[in-house]
């Protein structure tokens, strides 16, 4: 006769070995590389877990950093114009702040020779202090918080049997491929139906919100920047179209964006390893809407044009006037675009 004793001993034994095999099957499997780059194609479908285990474990001696604005950005195209070893790291409707993280965690472990980071008006103007989506236990070398991990209920129930599905599927281009939007039309009309058309607003001042920009560039970029003089900083605006422009404008914020992108240039020139570049203004990608499938995110094609133009040193700011002239640029695009598309 099975003792209460001898039962919960039993139930507990039991519990303790299915606990250890779904550990083991998370360690094993490691959807999110944390212990090593996996042998499967990873789903890359939420970037918050895949990059702790990207920067850890990937080779390479260069990243690219942002917001959505970089997920169509191809690792081999970077490689090829700078000469270096590249991985893309962003995070979807991330701030400065979560760019910031993810740097100064990566130089902690290993040097790079580049960084490329997509900054704009709208990340800069975020919390400072912004640690939303930062998933902290994948990121430490704590062992004791991979119990987070490797007894995640998600991961083992919808991770894991979808990682098994990618089973035979080739790895290569793998860099390219990971985050870029799919089943999304690149055209005027996809544009133009994310369009809000609305009478003028009130401008907002210039300096509104100013000091979070400020903050932003020295307490979550400035530390990188001083603190890795061999590392060559490529920092640049990206090329949202013509309708976005027209949106902030006719909704009384443009003006402080300008005032944000000055500022960039008036904090960070003055550092040797760090190069402004201001794509936002090339009026032949951000006037034809069919780069586009909204108002902002662009094409893989504009993107490789973008890298390729960098590496060349095209659309560089030398000084904060010459960033003011690209956005009198985009005062004049903003107009043409209503004088073009407004009812």
């Amino acid at each position: 006769m099975v003792t209460a004793r001898r039962w919960n001993a039993l139930v507990l034994s039991l519990t303790f070995f299915l606990l250890l095999l779904c550990a083991l099957a998370v360690f094993l499997l490691d959807p999110f590389e944390h212990y090593r780059e996996s042998g499967i194609l990873p789903l890359y479908d939420q970037e918050s877990y895949n990059n702790p285990g990207i920067a850890r474990n990937y080779d390479y001696d260069a990243v690219i950093l942002g917001t959505s604005m970089v997920e169509m950005s191809r690792p081999s195209v970077v490689d090829e114009a700078f000469g270096v070893r590249s991985v893309k790291l962003p995070m979807r409707g991330s701030h400065t702040a979560q760019m910031g993280w993810q740097l100064s965690h990566i130089l902690e472990k290993r040097p790079l020779s580049l960084a490329i980071l997509a900054v704009d008006a709208y990340s800069l103007m975020g919390p400072p202090d912004d640690d939303e989506e930062i998933v902290e236990y994948l990121w430490n070398d704590s062992a004791a918080d991979d119990v987070n991990y490797l007894l995640n209920r998600d991961v083992l129930l919808v991770k894991l049997p979808r990682l098994l599905k990618n089973r035979g599927l080739s790895l290569e281009g793998k860099r390219d491929a990971m985050y870029q939007w799919v089943d999304v039309t690149f055209s005027e009309k996809s544009v133009l139906d994310t369009v809000t058309f609305q009478k003028q607003k009130e401008m907002q001042p210039a300096d509104t919100r100013l000091e979070r920009s400020t903050e932003n560039i020295r307490r979550n970029l400035i530390p990188c920047i001083e603190a890795h003089p061999e590392t060559r900083f490529c920092i640049y605006m990206p090329p949202y179209s013509a309708a976005y422009w027209y949106q902030v404008t006719r909704g009384g914020l443009a003006e402080q964006q300008y005032r944000s992108r000055r500022l960039v240039c008036e904090l960070l020139l003055s550092y040797p390893n760090v190069e402004i570049y201001d794509f936002s203004c090339r009026l032949d990608w951000i006037e034809n809407l069919n780069n586009y499938f909204d108002y902002s995110h662009h094409s893989t094609q504009v993107s490789d044009a973008l890298m390729a133009a960098m590496a060349r040193g095209e659309n560089r700011v030398n000084s904060a006037k010459e960033m003011e002239a690209g956005s009198e640029l985009l005062r004049q695009a903003a107009e043409a675009f209503a004088a073009r598309y407004e009812p």
